[in-house]
C-alpha cells in the first residue's frame, strides 16, 4: 500500500487514464456522429480536426487528472469540481486495486503497441533498403533538391523517411512521362519530405490506435488523404491544377498493372487512392474554414462529460469492489 505523495501520484495517473478511455469512447462516439461532414470544410481545418481528435482523449484525460488533484484545493474551482465529482481515498493506493491492474494493463498495452509500430516500420525500412540494393538508385537533382531514381519499370514515386525524408522515383514511371508530368511528380514528392508527411502519418497511426479499430482505420485513412490534398495543393501553385490532375490520372492508369504497392503509414505514394476526391479537390477547392468556437465548445462539453462519467465510473467499481 502507498501513502501520502506516491498515493496521490498514482491515484492521478489513475484517473488520468480513467478519463482517457472515457474521452475515447465519447470521441468515438462523436466521431461517428460528426466525422462524416469533416470534407464540407478547408483542408487545413480537417487536418485540424483530425489532430484534435486524435490527441482530444489525452487532452482529456490528463485535463480531468488535473482538476482532480490536490493543486486546486484551495480554489473556488475545485470546490465547484467537488460538488459533483470527486476521488475516494487520494492519499491511499494499492498496486493490488482496480487502479493499479489498470494503470499496469494501460502501460503494457502501450509498450506492445510501441513494439508493433516499431516492428512495422522496421519491415518497411527493410523493404525500401531491399529495393534501393535490387535497383541500382542513383541521386538526379531537380533545381535545389534531389531524389532518387530506382532503377526499375515499376511505375511509382514515394516518399520514405521520418526525420530526413526521402523522394524516389522508377525508372518505369521516368520513362512514361514528359518533362512536365514528371517535375508534377517530383514536387509533389518534395512536397511530402518538406511537410514530413511519413513522421506525421506514424504518429496519427499511434495515436489513433488507441481508438476501435473501425474509427481508428477511418481516422488514418482520412488524415493520409488529407497529406495529398495538401501536397497536390503545393503542387499546384507550380503547375496548373489542370496539369497536376492529368497527371494524377495517368499516373493513376499505369499503376494499375502492378503488383500491390507497401502499405505503411511510413510511405507517401503519388497516385494511391481516392483519386477523384483529388481532382475534384484540385479543381473545385473548398475554402470554408470551421468557426473556432465549434471545436472549442466540442472539447469543453466532452471534458464536462469526461469528469463527469469518472466520478460516476470510479464510484460504481468501488461499491461493486467495496472500496478494494
Amino acid at each position: 500500500m502507498l501513502i501520502s505523495d506516491w498515493a496521490v501520484a498514482m491515484n492521478l495517473i489513475a484517473i488520468a487514464l480513467l478519463g482517457f478511455v472515457i474521452a475515447a469512447l465519447l470521441m468515438s462516439c462523436a466521431w461517428l456522429l460528426l466525422g462524416r461532414f469533416i470534407h464540407f470544410f478547408s483542408i487545413k481545418s480537417q487536418k485540424s480536426l483530425i489532430w484534435a481528435w486524435v490527441a482530444g482523449p489525452w487532452v482529456l484525460g490528463l485535463t480531468t487528472m488535473l482538476l482532480f488533484s490536490p493543486l486546486f484545493e484551495n480554489t473556488p474551482l475545485y470546490k465547484w469540481i467537488e460538488v459533483a465529482a470527486h476521488w475516494h481515498h487520494l492519499y491511499v493506493f494499492q498496486l493490488s486495486s482496480w487502479h493499479g491492474v489498470s494503470v499496469i494493463l494501460f502501460i503494457f498495452f502501450s509498450v506492445a503497441l510501441i513494439i508493433i509500430k516499431g516492428w512495422q516500420l522496421h519491415r518497411q525500412t527493410s523493404a525500401v533498403q531491399m529495393l534501393n540494393a535490387f535497383s541500382s538508385s542513383h541521386q538526379k537533382s531537380y533545381g535545389q533538391h534531389s531524389v532518387v531514381v530506382l532503377q526499375s519499370d515499376v511505375p511509382t514515386a514515394f516518399t520514405s523517411g521520418l526525420f530526413n525524408p526521402i523522394c524516389y522515383v522508377s525508372s518505369g514511371l521516368i520513362n512514361n512521362l514528359s518533362d512536365k508530368e514528371l517535375d508534377i511528380v517530383v514536387q509533389h514528392e518534395l512536397a511530402h519530405a518538406c511537410n514530413k508527411d511519413p513522421l506525421s502519418k506514424l504518429f496519427i497511426a499511434f495515436l489513433s490506435a488507441y481508438y476501435p479499430k473501425k474509427i481508428a482505420i477511418d481516422l488514418n485513412a482520412k488524415y493520409s488523404l488529407i497529406t495529398e490534398y495538401l501536397a497536390d495543393q503545393a503542387t499546384a501553385m507550380q503547375h496548373s491544377a489542370e496539369d497536376v490532375a492529368d497527371t494524377l490520372v495517368k499516373v493513376t492508369r499505369l499503376q494499375k498493372a502492378i503488383p500491390a504497392q507497401i502499405h505503411s503509414p511510413a510511405l507517401s505514394y503519388f497516385g494511391t487512392d481516392n483519386i477523384s476526391q483529388r481532382v475534384q479537390q484540385l479543381l473545385k477547392p473548398i475554402n470554408r474554414t470551421i468557426p473556432l468556437i465549434i471545436p472549442v465548445s466540442l472539447m469543453l462539453i466532452l471534458l464536462c462529460l469526461t469528469v463527469l462519467a469518472v466520478d460516476v465510473t470510479h464510484h460504481l467499481v468501488e461499491s461493486i469492489f467495496t472500496h478494494s
